[in-house]
């Protein structure tokens, strides 16, 4: 997708994805900045609500308290509080090594990176987090309360979420805009898959665990994208639309491997900036593999520092 007729077409199927997935930021929609709150050990935050389809999303920009322009990276997950390494009413059965081994926000800082820790909007309206209790409980009547006020699919709402967030990322003077990553784990990276993807502001993603292809995770529910499955499409092409940006996939066997490695392989053929990262420990990403997963985002992204 280098040529003018490829760049046409890299737009035009960008243009495709978004539109079925109705992944549009809200015309309406509103984002702000708050002031930098210092925690005292050299770390400061930074609310950001964000105004998307009715709703009011608090994301928080973390960074290293220190002056000049710093690289930032855009981690979605369930709430806010679980990257930063904060319990949750959802986590409060964790351990504090799992709850640590999930602080990507805060393991992110800790590498002099900016961090954007954003909510899923399905979680914030959830029913409680009782340990019992299945997704489709949990998310479901969120999902049907979304499906009867707005025409986009639920994974597209959380998309169109992010699009937003990448806005206001935009406005805050000290973020080096060429040097804006995503990071994702699961639900995380599903969402990081297709935020990549459709915003060429994006320069560099990881997905761990996104269960790359439509056989090989939970594409169908309600709150991802129901009965509208594209028929005689699968998420390759969503990775083709990475080109030349650097994208990495890292899977423990269980919802990306070897089993859909084809996928990668067709979408290599237009986005050779896609690469593989397979340890077979699962779902959960083990500590060496975080590491190597940050310090890679790291290289990529120092490509496009400033001098």
């Amino acid at each position: 997708m280098t040529t003018a007729g490829g760049v046409g077409e890299e737009a035009e199927l960008r243009a495709w994805w978004r539109t079925w997935l109705g992944a549009v930021p809200d015309p309406g929609g509103t984002f702000a900045v708050g002031d930098a709150v210092p925690d005292g050990r050299g770390v400061r935050r930074h609310t950001v609500r964000l105004g998307s389809y009715g709703s009011v999303l608090e994301a928080a920009l973390v960074a290293p308290d220190r002056p000049g322009r710093l690289p930032v990276v855009v981690v979605p997950f369930y709430e806010v509080a679980t990257v930063l390494g904060e319990r949750t009413e959802r986590t409060r059965g964790w351990s504090d090594a799992r709850l640590r081994s999930c602080s990507y926000g805060r393991h992110l800082v800790d590498r002099g990176f900016a961090v954007l820790a954003v909510p899923w909007w399905f979680e914030q309206v959830a029913g409680p987090a009782d340990a019992t209790a299945s997704l489709h409980e949990r998310y479901g009547p969120p999902a049907a309360r979304h499906h009867a006020s707005l025409p986009m699919t639920g994974l597209g709402r959380s998309v169109a979420d992010l699009l937003l967030a990448v806005d206001a990322l935009a406005s805050v003077p000290w973020i080096e805009a060429a040097r804006i990553g995503a990071f994702g784990h699961s639900l995380g990276a599903k969402l990081v898959l297709h935020l990549a993807a459709l915003d060429v502001r994006v320069r560099a993603a990881v997905a761990h665990e996104a269960g790359l292809g439509f056989a090989h995770s939970n594409w169908s529910d309600p709150w991802y994208l129901g009965s509208h499955v594209p028929a005689g499409r699968d998420q390759d092409q969503l990775l083709r639309l990475m080109g030349r940006r650097p994208f990495l996939l890292a899977g423990g066997g269980d919802s990306d491997g070897r089993h859909n490695e084809e996928l990668v392989a067709r979408a290599r053929e237009g986005a050779p900036g896609v690469r593989t990262l397979y340890h077979d420990n699962g779902h959960p990403p083990p500590d060496h593999v975080l590491a190597a997963c940050y310090a890679w985002l790291a290289a990529q992204l120092e490509r496009n520092a400033h001098p």
